[in-house]
């Protein structure tokens, strides 16, 4: 059964009673009010089933529900989608906050365009304590609200890069989940797995975009957290995910969708954010080595620390530079790839400059 015009959101817990409050509280008091808030906690052993259980109870719309053993985010989220009854669907983290307005402006755009498969909006990170970190990079592909159709959206994925975000993509339900018996996302995939649902849909039927910060991410490792770290730290199962991902593309069911030079683009795009990662991650390490060689300072003359401190910062901008220099050699990235990219993250920078997420 599907219940015409309204939003169903599934939300998998695992020990974020931190968070989930606020994340819940953000969610309840849209302007557009979901049917239904399916919380699936997938067996936490912290203070956030009982934070849940008493919003439930003074909130009806929020559905709890325990899995009797952990089964993941990716399989939470599945059997949240089985139970959901909105026309849309929005998959959304416990620890994550959605901005003013969210839903309403989403499921305004969908319903002005009934060939849409999804609508995505910006994406701003925020720190562990829920101060700004930094605007997420994520493609702004207009400056104004837009549908896109399937041959359109498969232009600015080639030209721009992936800007679909899963923290901001509401689906049209029947789309994602097709029966009780087909899970939405495979656990196979690993971080790949809301790519390729995100990308058939998109590609298939079309996608909506809002060029405004409208849900938030919460980072807890350097600059994107979690899925940076993993992709560095397993990094021979992203390889195999993607190996995955390139296989579904390229089935008979799915081949229509993906011509081959959008494919080898989206290979070489994914493998260039695995070694811009690991650049990043060299960044960060030599920030916190020039920290640690400032604090070994002994010496009590003004004089001599300015010019250790000097010696030692130009030590390690040296490495850096020449590091990254290599790096850039390796990938042989293209200049005017490089300087469209540059245009646009300036162009992108301005928008979310005047988008605010309070």
């Amino acid at each position: 059964m599907q219940n015409k015009g309204t939003l169903s959101v599934v939300m998998p817990n695992y020990n974020h009673g931190h968070y989930i409050q606020e994340s819940l509280q953000a969610i309840l008091s849209q302007s557009f009010p979901p049917l239904e808030v399916i919380v699936i906690d997938d067996g936490s052993t912290d203070n956030s089933v009982r934070i849940i259980e008493s919003i439930a109870k003074e909130n009806p719309t929020v559905k709890f529900y325990k899995n009797v053993e952990n089964m993941g985010p990716w399989q939470s989220s599945n059997k949240g989608a089985k139970i959901a009854t909105g026309e849309y669907i929005y998959f959304c983290a416990a620890d994550d906050r959605v901005c003013p307005g969210f839903f309403e402006k989403s499921v305004k755009i969908l319903n002005q365009n009934p060939q849409a498969g999804l609508c995505s909006a910006l994406l701003k990170i925020i720190g562990k304590d829920g101060n700004d970190e930094m605007w997420a990079k994520t493609p702004v592909i207009s400056s104004t609200e837009c549908f896109l159709p399937p041959d359109q959206v498969r232009r600015t994925l080639l030209k721009h890069g992936f800007w679909f975000t899963g923290h901001t993509a509401i689906f049209r339900r029947e789309y994602v989940v097709k029966d009780k018996d087909t899970d939405v996302w495979d656990p196979k995939l690993y971080q790949f797995a809301d790519h390729i649902v995100t990308m058939i849909v998109a590609t298939k039927h079309g996608a909506c975009f809002i060029p405004e910060i409208l849900a938030t991410w919460r980072s807890y490792v350097g600059i994107s957290g979690y899925a940076d770290t993993h992709f560095l730290s397993e990094e021979a199962k992203t390889i195999s995910a993607l190996d995955k991902v390139v296989q579904i593309m390229n089935s008979k069911e799915y081949s229509s969708l993906f011509p081959h030079d959008f494919v080898e683009e989206y290979i070489s795009k994914c493998m260039h954010a695995v070694q811009s990662m690991r650049l990043k991650k060299m960044h960060n390490e030599m920030i916190d080595y020039m920290k640690t060689i400032r604090s070994l300072q002994k010496s009590e003359s003004l004089l001599d620390k300015f010019v250790y401190s000097i010696i030692k910062m130009l030590d390690v901008f040296k490495f850096f530079f020449v590091k990254s220099y290599f790096y850039y050699r390796r990938i042989h990235i293209n200049p005017f790839s490089l300087i469209r990219n540059i245009v646009s993250y300036c162009r992108g920078l301005k928008i979310y400059k005047n988008s605010k997420c309070n």
